[in-house]
């Protein structure tokens, strides 16, 4: 059994799930702290050690066993070992952010976070409830599944276990964070623009593989073929073929930018395209315009509000988290050792949300061009 139900991230209690996910995204987002707090001399380490940090050893086996965890969970997939330029780039910001982790979690049992089993079992019956269904027949193709990648539900566990004592630890460190109504009215005029809804449009699209494809799609839709009918015929899409290709109402930020043009370009019921995108060659139309809409402060006012305490709390966890980090004993052996020890890595891995996923797209599908 492939793990193909398992591709989404665990849904952590909702007080804490937005939190958990920006701050392991800011574990490794330390821009501007210029902190040189890794190790950068050369470090004769043993065989088979990525990293030391302080009394604890981070062994390769240790990592490609973490790298598994996280596939599972989150859909991590290691670059392809021929491209070497990549899988070295993944393997230094992979040992890199794990690193990182390990400073988060000493802090946190310093402070007396304790995760408790049943803590992390109740995070982990709720995903499988929502990813394959209820009863122990669910779990026991979850945990069948588990197997297939390389990775057990206890290495699930302990990633559930982190994620939440580091969400404890963001608690306690941010506590008090606050703003004035005259921060947020202040707020409001600086972000006005940014604030209001852009324009939306409504859009239904057919994708083929080749140009030529996509120029016969174009003459039957002029020629008054149904469009519902060729996307059902013709469309690769299989998250939408069965909706008329129907993408929802979406901007043009959410578009890849050569079909966003396009897209934006044409009246309500205009046909637009061919156009290339990373999924194929796509033909579009407009089926609905709404017009931007600016912001009203009393309608905005209570998110603006918790986004500038949110803001406040990042900028004294990374405070924090950079102090902590100027003390931290972090040698690296030389193969995954960071191209620059006190630059964040490019990427956390897997541990935030695919980017330009439009909601509603179904896994495993191809997704709608952005």
């Amino acid at each position: 059994m492939k793990l193909t139900a398992l591709p989404g991230k665990i849904r952590l209690p909702r007080r804490r799930s937005w939190r958990i996910l920006t701050i392991l995204t800011l574990v490794v987002l330390l821009s501007g702290s210029g902190l040189a707090w890794w190790s950068s001399r050369a470090d004769d380490l043993p065989d088979g050690v990525v990293f030391t940090y302080g009394d604890q050893t981070e062994t390769v086996e240790n990592l490609q066993d973490r790298i598994q965890t996280l596939k599972a969970l989150y859909g991590v997939q290691p670059p392809d070992a021929q491209d070497t330029v990549k899988s070295e780039a993944f393997r230094r910001d992979t040992a890199k952010a794990v690193a990182v982790g390990m400073v988060l979690e000493r802090a946190a049992r310093d402070r007396g976070i304790v995760i408790a089993d049943k803590a992390a079992q109740d995070v982990l019956t709720r995903f499988i409830s929502e990813r394959i269904g209820e009863g122990p027949d669910a779990r026991s193709k979850f945990v069948q599944a588990l197997g297939t990648t390389g990775t057990s539900e206890d290495a699930v566990l302990d990633e559930i276990k982190r994620q939440l004592a580091v969400s404890q630890l963001f608690d306690s460190v941010t506590k008090g964070s606050s703003v004035s109504d005259i921060e947020v009215a202040d707020a409001f005029a600086q972000r006005k623009e940014q604030l209001g809804n852009p324009e939306r449009r409504q859009i239904t699209n057919i994708v083929v593989r080749t140009k030529e494809d996509a120029d016969q799609v174009l003459a039957d839709l002029n020629a008054g073929t149904p469009f519902e009918t060729l996307v059902a015929q013709r469309s690769l899409d299989g998250a939408t073929r069965d909706k008329g290709g129907d993408l929802g109402q979406v901007t043009a930020a959410q578009l890849e930018d050569g079909y966003a043009k396009a897209a934006f370009a044409v009246p309500a019921g205009g046909l637009f395209g061919p156009t290339q995108t990373t999924h194929g060659w796509n033909v579009g139309r407009v089926r609905q315009v709404l017009p931007p809409q600016p912001a009203v402060f009393d309608q905005v006012k209570d998110q603006l509000k918790q986004q500038l305490v949110l803001e406040k709390a990042l900028a004294t966890w990374r405070e924090w988290l950079g102090a902590k980090l100027v003390g931290a004993d972090v040698r690296y052996a030389d193969a995954y050792r960071p191209a620059d020890p006190s630059a964040p890595p490019q990427q956390a891995p897997g541990w935030s949300p695919s980017p330009g996923q439009i909601p509603g797209q179904a896994p495993g599908h191809p997704q709608p061009p952005r």
